[in-house]
């Protein structure tokens, strides 16, 4: 999607969920438990450590590469399914010779590890057990022991440079990483229940590295929800085009923050910015010559309220010739044109531009009398 737009060092993978609900969508519909839109249609997306979406997939099932057409290389067949999904992004980014990748177990395996190794890519993420081989580490079990001190650190290093970092917080976490390693060691802090307080633990530079970069793809996610396109269809693909829509203003915002940044001038807020967009969206349309009326904007028009009449613009909209004048269907109400006291004619017929009810039928044409000079 925004694939020319120059990425940062640092690219995260995760998963998104756009909401949908409905039956239509067949088996794109999934559902995903401790997300916060669990159902939905699943996508995977590479995105910079400040939110910045550089490209995303579709999940269509285990298959979904081969019916995206996208080909795969001998050794991303050898991998796991999710692993391919990471190769896959990974190969659309500019320099890989220039960049880490984070990602989270979902993706993260041994075989995914080596292959952006040969691609001079580097990589770091958490590791479920039976995806990373055998590594001379402590167990697990042993790890979780109380007699074992929070901030313990057991890791592990092979010839070829990948580090096996087993650390132990408030749960026991296994990391990948050809990246980083574990010096230098810091210390964060942590609530002691027995204590009654906050305590300093150790912890290695990998993991506060992830920590840092795995949250683009969630910095993203918060911003669209903030303020999303509402859109209300049975048409399932309208969701994900209203999600494209939220991506690219969100996109936008960062680029813009970072132009800012580069200017040292201050930004806008988000939805000042989203605001700002729409308006130059909504005035961009061209203006009637033989009505030199101007526009008024469409975001400043009052709403109608219940018992009064509803605040229309000029007549340079009502003539304009170049507007797209359509229909649609909502509630019955009175026909703005042939309705008088005595002669009440209701119509579920509305301009788009106008917001006017106005009749539609065999036997009466008030749309095309309405945006009619002569009417």
């Amino acid at each position: 999607m925004f694939r020319a737009e120059l990425q940062t060092q640092k690219q995260s993978v995760d998963e998104v969920m756009v909401a949908y609900k409905g039956k239509t969508a067949g088996n794109l519909r999934q559902y995903i438990k401790n997300k916060p839109d669990k159902w939905g249609f699943k996508l995977f997306a590479r995105a910079s450590e400040d939110g910045f979406i550089h490209d995303m997939v579709l999940y269509l099932g285990k298959t979904m590469l081969q019916a995206h057409g996208l080909p795969l290389s001998p050794e991303q067949e050898a991998m796991g399914s999710t692993s391919q999904i990471v190769s896959v992004l990974a190969s659309t980014m500019s320099s890989s010779t220039t960049t880490a990748i984070f990602a989270d177990n979902f993706f993260t395996s041994l075989d995914l590890v080596h292959y952006l190794k040969d691609i001079n890519c580097r990589y770091t993420g958490t590791v479920r057990e039976n995806r990373m081989g055998k590594p001379p580490l402590k167990p697990v079990k042993e790890m979780r022991k109380k007699t074992v001190p929070r901030g313990t650190i057991d890791y592990v290093s092979s010839d070829d440079g990948i580090l096996v970092v087993r650390w132990k917080d408030n749960k026991v976490v296994t990391l990948l990483s050809t990246d980083m390693g574990v010096e230098p060691v810091s210390s964060v802090y942590r609530y002691s229940s027995e204590g009654k307080r906050k305590e300093e633990v150790r912890c290695p530079a990998v993991i506060k590295s992830y920590n840092t970069n795995m949250g683009g793809i969630d910095n993203n996610d918060i911003l669209v929800h903030l303020y999303r396109t509402p859109i209300k269809s049975k048409r399932w693909y309208l969701r994900i085009f209203a999600y494209a829509i939220d991506v690219s203003l969100t996109n936008a915002w960062i680029m813009y923050k970072r132009d800012c940044k580069a200017l040292a001038e201050d930004t806008m807020p988000f939805k000042s910015f989203k605001i700002q967009v729409f308006r130059s969206a909504a005035g961009s349309r061209p203006v009637s010559l033989r009505n030199p009326e101007p526009l008024r904007n469409v975001l400043d028009m009052p709403k109608p309220v219940r018992g009064h009449r509803a605040i229309t613009p000029g007549n340079s909209m009502r003539f304009d010739r170049t507007l797209f004048h359509g229909a649609m269907y909502a509630e019955r109400q009175t026909c703005k044109l042939c309705s008088h006291k005595g002669h009440i004619y209701q119509s579920n017929i509305v301009c788009m531009v106008y917001k006017v009810h106005l009749g539609l039928n065999g036997a009466r044409n008030c749309f095309i009398k309405y945006h009619s000079p002569v009417a």
